[in-house]
């Protein structure tokens, strides 16, 4: 009885590192590693908060900034010709006296550069990036928003109608991950690609 339990607890051992070397890291989808313009917004279902009007527009012209840093992604305001549809918002307290009904994109985008600042312009109104229709009515409503503790990034195809009505294809949550002016949640995609790119076959 003790040699068979001596070679059951041998096999199980043998099997406990064979099982973990098969994990392999998730792979990002195809059209994450071919994307060369993205448009980046924050979040239509967000309001403008109260305390801190300003902190989701930061944190959209910083992704912007960190992705021109990087090089590899180019912005774009013209949400309907971006291969990917970068979508930014802040987390805080979980309960936001926030503005709501008026759209939080501006038609001109101030970038700062280590040149100076660019400034970018879009003509017309943007189309719905969801059939509910929650980019504002143009009329400001008070209302109480939930919000999550953590800044989140979520990467959406582009190109297609209504494309935030589907799942994100990548999304990063954590605790300042929107955090000016680092945008450690750029890193992380930055990361989550080159690991992509070197498990491809």
């Amino acid at each position: 009885m003790p040699k068979r339990s001596a070679i059951g607890l041998a096999v199980l051992l043998l099997a406990i590192p064979s099982s973990s070397k098969d994990k392999k890291k998730p792979s990002l989808p195809a059209a994450i590693l071919r994307a060369q313009f993205v448009a980046v917004v924050v979040d239509p279902d967000a309001g403008i908060p109260v305390m801190s009007p300003g902190e989701n527009e930061t944190a959209r012209s910083d992704v912007e900034a960190a992705l021109q840093k990087w090089g590899r992604l180019k912005t774009t305001l013209n949400t309907a010709n971006a291969d990917l549809i970068l979508v930014v918002r802040k987390g805080g307290k979980p309960i936001k006296p926030t503005i709501g009904g008026v759209p939080n994109e501006p038609p001109v985008v101030l970038n700062p550069v280590d040149s100076g600042i660019t400034i970018r312009g879009r003509r017309g109104t943007p189309p719905d990036l969801s059939a509910s229709g929650t980019e504002g009515n143009g009329t400001p409503t008070m209302r109480s928003e939930v919000s999550s503790p953590d800044d989140v990034l979520a990467v959406y195809l582009g190109g297609v109608d209504y494309p935030l009505d589907s799942p994100p294809l990548w999304r990063y949550m954590a605790h300042n991950g929107l955090q000016h002016p680092t945008v450690p949640a750029v890193e992380k995609l930055r990361q989550a690609i080159a690991d992509a790119e070197k498990t491809k076959p």
